[in-house]
């Protein structure tokens, strides 16, 4: 049996400006390993992507935040009108040993 992360439903009702961010990404050769919905906020959209964003972007009403903790993720863009977010994860190969 095949379990999967991603539920196209997120994707296709995904923030507009956070999709230009998104395509790009895809286009660089990142890949969307997770969607989720109502977490952290009720109605919102968040698309994870499976290595840190290979590009930089400055949308309008959307804002970067370098999270940086192993326990969630590496970075994100955060668009301020849907509250949806667009979050990588950090490279695993990059990481300090245990």
């Amino acid at each position: 049996m095949s379990y999967s992360l991603i539920t196209k439903e997120h994707i296709d009702n995904f923030s507009n400006r956070l999709t230009k961010i998104l395509n790009s990404e895809l286009m660089l050769g990142n890949e969307v390993v997770e969607t989720a919905k109502d977490w952290p906020y009720k109605g919102s959209i968040m698309i994870f992507l499976n290595m840190p964003f290979l590009g930089g972007y400055n949308v309008e009403n959307v804002d970067y935040r370098d999270v940086d903790d192993i326990h969630y993720w590496k970075a994100e863009y955060f668009d301020n009108i849907t509250k949806d977010i667009l979050a990588c994860r950090f490279d695993m190969t990059k990481l300090p040993p245990k």
